[in-house]
């Protein structure tokens, strides 16, 4: 158990903090990176690092593949405004021990109207954005987990494409002395800068969104057979000021399950709503996110299955 200790403080130091830290460079680019990952993980605000575990926990914490049994699957659509979408899958097994993952993520549009000077249509265009991701994550001693991700992240618009590579990293503990309580420390997409080739020139760099996610959650039993899950998180993204994220859920022994979130300093959203329904091999949810800045709100669905 003594292992897992360093990680206390950093987390209460980070959760305290409610996520106001300022920004400490200039804003990041493959911001689709940014967006909670799975309709659950929305509804929650995003508050979602210390709850995720099996193969949802490959775009959270790699530490809770650790709990990854038999073969899992986990996907996303979500609609946003305009003509964008985000897709998310990934698939988990055991291997060497552990919870081995492999992911993809996207940012699409559908084609868009590509005009001359004078306004004539002449083509059209699309951006999307990729994410390949394996990770790894495996119980290094008892109530404490380790993982690890590895990454391939691109970035195209029109014709012009920035690709690079990133890692990321997590902890989770569950201490003995407090059941339901789980601590987690994760670290999301360190990595070199891209660049694009623009008329055969190489423009500026193109940060990645590095981050720090750090929180605690838990779980009860409340009256009438119901449970209660929450987390209280804080994500510090390059560039960006701070978030603090607040999650709860309250779900029935039938399976239904309703939620709500909260974001203190994100200047996209604040608020979010969810449901979802469990069934003994499948999980199916929905969240709606209003969105700020008059960009529209979104809807975003998502199944995880076990086999």
């Amino acid at each position: 158990m003594t292992r897992a200790t360093p990680i206390l403080p950093l987390v209460l130091l980070a959760v305290l903090g409610l996520g106001v830290s300022p920004a400490v460079a200039g804003p990041p680019g493959f911001a689709f990176l940014e967006v909670p990952a799975g309709a659950r993980a929305s509804a929650l605000g995003g508050a979602y690092a210390s709850l995720a575990r099996g193969v949802e926990a490959a775009f959270w914490n790699p530490a809770g593949l650790d709990e990854v049994s038999g073969l899992q699957v986990a996907g996303s659509h979500y609609e946003f405004f305009e003509k964008l979408r985000h897709d998310q899958f990934a698939a988990a097994g055991r291997l060497w021990g552990g919870g081995v993952s492999a992911s993809l993520r996207a940012l699409y549009t559908e084609p868009i109207d590509e005009r001359d000077e004078l306004g004539n249509l002449i083509g059209t265009f699309g951006s999307n954005d990729l994410e390949l991701a394996i990770g790894y994550g495996r119980g290094v001693a008892p109530g404490v987990a380790l993982g690890g991700l590895a990454q391939i992240v691109r970035e195209r618009i029109a014709n012009s494409a920035a690709t690079t590579y990133a890692f990321g990293f997590g902890g989770s503990w569950e201490p003995a002395p407090l059941p339901g309580v789980r601590l987690s420390l994760s670290a999301h997409n360190l990595g070199p800068a891209a660049a694009f080739t623009i008329d055969g020139a190489q423009g500026a760099a193109v940060p990645l969104p590095s981050a720090v996610q750090t929180g605690v959650s838990f779980g009860v039993a409340a009256a009438h057979g119901l449970q209660m899950r929450g987390a209280l998180e804080s994500r510090f993204t390059r560039g960006r000021g701070g978030v603090a994220m607040i999650g709860g859920e309250l779900a029935n022994a039938g399976g239904a399950a309703v939620r709500l979130g909260v974001r203190v300093n994100d200047d996209a959203s604040t608020l979010s709503l969810g449901a979802g329904y469990a069934l003994e091999a499948m999980r199916l949810d929905y969240a709606f996110v209003p969105m700020r800045l008059d960009v529209g709100d979104t809807h975003r669905f998502s199944f995880s299955a076990q086999f």
